[in-house]
């Protein structure tokens, strides 16, 4: 029978371990791949209106700030351009991006987002008082006495925040607004990932495909040493 000190000592050693390892992953540096596509619906999709993700807290690739923090954009040498074409050259889908960066590992206190913004401008009005909506702000094409707040938005708009607790977690807040129906399509999904795999989230009108590379150091990905080489533009 194990004895109550030899259990203790256990629980503290297994604890010790844990936190070890947790500290080893935020020291880490990670590849984020993400390829974000239009499902091509043959049938009349109904989203319920129109939505404005709630953004905060987050950067835009190739800014000074996201440089500043080690979120560095990548283009060459990335696990999932295969994937993207197979995207391209289908009937069923259409290629919005293929994006990656660079960043740390961040616990969840100290996560950031990275802002998505896709497509041309689109123009829609808010209410005045957005406290009562934690994701998406109801909107409308048009200025109403309850939302008279103008903003622009994009075809897809949103982000995507990677976090390390335990393991490692993908934050997606997503909007794809299409202008010729008026509606917008919302994703919102937190994602328990494993370092090394596809993983693949969507709703019905559009998705990501994503994959998070550990990164022991500089050498396995090009360009990260130099950001604006190579630099995805940062979205207007």
């Amino acid at each position: 029978m194990i004895s109550k000190q030899r259990l203790l000592s256990s629980l503290a050693a297994l604890a010790l371990l844990t936190f070890a390892s947790t500290s080893m992953a935020q020291n880490k540096d990670y590849l984020i791949e993400v390829v974000i596509f239009e499902a091509l619906a043959g049938e009349d999709l109904s989203a319920g209106g129109l939505y404005f993700p709630r953004i905060e807290n987050s950067l835009r690739l190739g800014s000074e700030e996201a440089v500043a923090q080690g979120f560095l954009p990548v283009e060459q040498n990335l696990q999932l351009t295969e994937n993207a074409a197979d995207i391209a050259g289908s009937s069923r889908y259409r290629l919005l991006r293929h994006l990656a960066w660079r960043q740390p590992g961040l616990g969840d206190d100290e996560a950031k987002a990275v802002r998505i913004a896709l497509g041309g401008a689109v123009p829609l009005f808010l209410p005045e008082d957005l406290r009562a909506f934690p994701e998406f702000y109801p909107a409308s094409a048009n200025p109403t006495p309850d939302r008279s707040q103008s903003i622009n938005t994009t075809v897809v708009n949103g982000s995507i925040t990677v976090r390390l607790g335990r393991f490692l977690h993908m934050d997606a807040r997503l909007a794809y607004t299409d202008e010729l129906s008026g509606q917008t399509f919302r994703l919102a999904q937190s994602r328990k990932m494993r370092s090394g795999e596809l993983h693949y989230i969507d709703n019905p009108r559009f998705g990501i495909l994503t994959k998070i590379t550990p990164l022991e150091d500089k050498a396995g990905v090009a360009n990260v040493d130099d950001p604006t080489d190579g630099a995805i533009a940062a979205p207007e």
